[in-house]
Order: structure tokens, then sequence, then C-alpha cells
């Protein structure tokens, strides 16, 4: 290719229909039939992260890094979010806590807890957004998931106080070598 035709700018004719737009909608529960929900509006966007580490193989004598010697040692999927609604069930899944609804009539009574049961876990979170070439949504769904980040609550005047919480999903130990996040990207329109 002649360097004068090289192209400097990533634009393209199908730019338009490939751009996420917005921050998109959080669900719990996301497909399941009747626990499926919205959990909150946001402020301030939402984060998906795969973190992926990594270990280099040493073989005596090689110099540098070498493929096929990287290995895959952990994987961390989240999703960070700012919740702007804060409800007795919000607070109940950051805190991985208890809940008495009976013994005042005035008030939900929230307390911690130092053990995480099966039932603590959700069946999923999702973040369900826009892809602007298409009508169907791109869904990010993280398996398993807890709240990892426990409960820091921060207010002040003037400001949308929201509630951060880090979603992380966890392994199914029926299928250990399966990664509990799918991304469902819509194909393109032809």
């Amino acid at each position: 290719m002649a360097e004068n035709s090289t192209n400097t700018v990533g634009y393209s004719s199908t730019t338009p229909n490939n751009l996420v737009i917005d921050s998109g909608a959080l669900y719990k529960n996301y497909g399941v039939v009747g626990k499926e929900e919205l959990i909150s509006a946001t402020s301030g966007g939402n984060e998906f992260n795969v973190a992926v580490k990594t270990r280099d193989i040493k073989v005596d004598g090689l110099k540098g890094l070498q493929k096929g010697l990287r290995v895959v040692t952990d994987i961390e999927i989240s999703l960070k979010a700012n919740l702007l609604e804060i409800t007795t069930d919000i607070l109940k899944m950051a805190l991985l806590g208890d809940v008495d609804i009976i013994t005042d009539v005035d008030y939900d009574i929230i307390t911690g807890k130092t053990t995480i049961s099966d039932t603590d876990y959700l069946d999923n979170i999702a973040l369900v957004g826009r892809i602007s070439g298409s009508l169907k949504p791109v869904i990010i769904i993280l398996k398993n998931v807890l709240n990892t980040d426990g409960l820091k609550f921060k207010t002040a005047d003037d400001k949308d106080n929201t509630l951060p919480v880090t979603f992380t999903a966890f392994g199914d130990p029926a299928t250990p070598t399966v990664l509990p996040y799918e991304i469902r990207y819509p194909k393109p329109v032809v």
C-alpha cells in the first residue's frame, strides 16, 4: 500500500453503527422468569472489567518473553456501578446482610453477617445497553454475583448522592472451567 493511501483516521462508513450509546440499565437475575428486575438508576456510568492475571514460564537459556509460555493464573470479572437509588434490597446486596422486616413496623432492620451463604449470590447481574446500529441491546451478564466492595456511602449537598458497588462474578462448582460471564452482542444489520 502506498504511503499516501494509508488511512490515518479510524473512522469508516461502519463507525456510526458500532457505538455504545448511554450507560445502560442494570438488572438482577436477568432472564430468570419471575425474578428479573431493574436494580436502580445509576449516575456516572458503569464499568465492566475482565482482569486477567498471567505469568511467564521461565526456561533456562531463553531471553525475553516467548510465545506459548504465558499462562493465565487468575481472572476476575466485575461490574462497577454508582447506584442512585437506595432501597432495603440494595443495602442487603451491598452488605451481604440480613433483613428483619417483622420486629419494627416502621423500619426494615438491616444487619451484617460474617458468613456468605449460597442464597447471598444473585443468579446474575446484567448491564443492558444500546448499540447505535441495532434495535437489539448489547447485554453483559455476570453470573453468581456478590458485591465485593462492602458499603461505603458518602453524602454531600448539591450532589447526586450515589452508592458505589462492585459486583463480582464467581464460577460455578459444577462447571469450574467455564468463566462466569457472557456478552450478548447483536449481529450487524446487513
